[in-house]
């Protein structure tokens, strides 16, 4: 095998670290939304109501539906507040779902159209439409520069 001269890289020649670009922010200072979060509420709310309607394992159906309760309709309304503390929008975001839990809940006893299947459904909706909300404003942003007045 021939000797060859081994080159050196980039970051070895300067004996400086490569830094990847800064993330654009704007003009307020905060960076650009990312549709990562209500995709994953959208996935989520699907993945919940197909253990449900599916019967799937139980203890895994009542892990995954309490924490989906507890967590996902709240924070996906909170996320539409852009709140910059995340430990904040965490913790509204939890009082946010159980008081929708709460209300849906009082709702379905109201209308004498109790069942846990619809309760969740409908706070599974309620998190999908907070999502779908956030995606087409992130959208309208990456677009147009700038958040709709409309």
């Amino acid at each position: 095998m021939a000797n060859r001269k081994r080159v050196p890289s980039p970051r070895q020649a300067t004996g400086m670290r490569l830094r990847r670009p800064a993330t654009p922010r704007g003009q307020d200072g905060s960076r650009p939304p990312t549709v990562w979060p209500p995709l994953l509420t959208l996935l989520a709310g699907a993945g919940v109501l197909a253990l449900v309607l599916l019967s799937g394992p139980a203890t895994v159906r009542a892990v995954a539906v309490l924490t989906y309760l507890a967590i996902v309709p709240g924070l996906a309304c909170v996320r539409l507040i852009r709140l910059p503390d995340r430990l904040t929008r965490f913790i509204l975001g939890v009082a946010l779902s159980l008081a929708l839990g709460v209300l849906v809940a009082q709702a379905m006893v109201e209308l004498r159209r109790w069942s846990p299947t619809l309760g969740l459904c409908a706070l599974v909706a309620i998190a999908s439409l907070a999502a779908l909300t956030e995606l087409v404003r992130n959208w309208r942003t990456a677009r147009h520069g700038r958040v709709s007045s409309s």
